[in-house]
């Protein structure tokens, strides 16, 4: 059976669109006329498209739509449902998004005698060479619905990591924002309209309000240059990561700062030590797990060493000694690693260390939040208050001098 985009007018005359599996158009055809619809337009789904069409069904999935999509095939597969029927009826879950299409086409591969992850290396923007690693892994061990099903978990452990580092820096940001917006109005509307009338004073200024009114002068004169260059420098700084030799220099440099550095590494090898469960677990040869794995993480220093661990595992040396090695890796996962190594259950300790790890960013990650929010507002109040009291201490001043 095949897929049919249809657009049809229900007997009410409103206009509907959707997808209809049949054996042939004619077929799909009959079917909509048995639903009391008049088909206008259909066209196979996975037929060639006009150029418009084709980078719409094209468009990026969203990690959280591919997460939805491995849970249900998983469900589906584990039940016994051939992998073409689990396409299929997966694929028409999402009427609209660029999943269906992607699944549409994995399917008609398949029909043509591929194996899935053969036919998911075709779209590599939506199956990373991860995903697809453990899709090959879980075909040759015939547990292909148990892998799809720890994917899903997977994904949703990572968006679950995302999600936290975006709450944890969002809201400072965001109040950063206000609080500079906050005090560039009062320098620049609120001040200069108060100095007009200490020029009637005819008295020295106190230090403070020298200083205020300068300051104010200046943000009036150059504060929107001096914006500019800033997000100029940080447009350049910015451009300048995609460079390996300065990427590699920040990331070493974030890597030995006292506790961001932390954080960076844990979170890497947290994200590192997940996957590498998933794909033991899934029956994925070690070497082959770690060349997968190292691909998750965003550290290049990190990602470097893992290259020198895969080396020496390739040379004989256990997977532990080598991480050990290494020296830039938590030294919890190491041990735990070793010791998952001696007992024959590698996939469990890396499973152990992902949970630790992530507790572990979790609970920092909150830690700074709930510092990082006070001290921004006792930030933007300090400085308010330095500009309130430049303001007003001339006025105190004239008052003390009239008694």
């Amino acid at each position: 059976m095949e897929a049919f985009d249809y657009e049809a007018v229900n007997k009410l005359g409103k206009v509907t669109r959707g997808t209809v599996m049949a054996n042939s158009a004619r077929a799909a055809r009959r079917d909509l006329k048995a639903r009391e619809l008049m088909p206008l337009k259909m066209n196979a789904a996975s037929a060639p498209r006009k150029a418009k069409q084709r980078t719409e069904s094209r468009g990026r999935v969203k990690q959280r739509i591919l997460t939805q999509a491995s849970r249900q095939l998983a469900i589906l597969i584990k039940s016994g449902t051939p992998i073409a029927e689990a396409l299929k009826v997966t694929a028409l879950q999402f009427e609209g998004s660029p999943m269906r299409k992607s699944l549409l086409d994995v399917r008609s591969h398949i029909l043509e005698g591929r194996r899935m992850s053969e036919a998911m290396a075709e779209e590599p923007k939506t199956y990373s060479e991860l995903y697809r690693s453990m899709v090959s892994a879980g075909e040759n061990s015939g547990q292909l619905g148990m892998v799809l099903d720890r994917l899903a978990g997977d994904l949703e452990a990572a968006q679950k990591v995302r999600r936290k580092i975006i709450g944890a820096t969002i809201y400072p940001i965001v109040l950063s924002i206000v609080a500079l917006a906050v005090i560039v109005i009062l320098m620049v509307k609120v001040v200069p309209k108060v100095v007009t009338q200490f020029e009637s004073f005819n008295q020295e200024l106190p230090t403070l309000t020298k200083a205020t009114i300068a300051f104010s002068e200046w943000l009036q004169s150059y504060g929107l240059m001096t914006g500019l260059g800033i997000a100029a420098v940080g447009f350049v700084l910015w451009q300048s990561m995609k460079v390996r030799n300065i990427r590699r220099r920040v990331d070493k440099f974030v890597l030995g700062l006292p506790y961001i550095g932390k954080l960076n590494r844990d979170m890497n090898a947290a994200r590192f030590a997940r996957t590498m469960s998933g794909l033991i677990d899934s029956g994925t040869p070690v070497l082959q797990a770690i060349g997968a794995a190292r691909n998750t993480l965003k550290n290049i220093v990190l990602r470097e060493a893992m290259d020198g661990v895969v080396e020496q595992v390739r040379g004989g040396s256990s997977v532990g000694a080598a991480l050990k090695k290494a020296t830039v890796f938590p030294p919890l996962m190491v041990h735990m690693v070793a010791g998952g190594e001696a007992s024959g259950d590698l996939g469990h300790m890396f499973a152990i260390s992902a949970e630790y790890l992530e507790s572990e960013f979790d609970s920092s990650t909150t830690i700074v939040l709930n510092l990082l929010e006070p001290l921004i507002i006792v930030f933007m109040g300090g400085v308010v208050l330095l500009i309130v009291a430049a303001i007003f201490l001339p006025i105190l001043r004239l008052n003390t001098l009239s008694f």
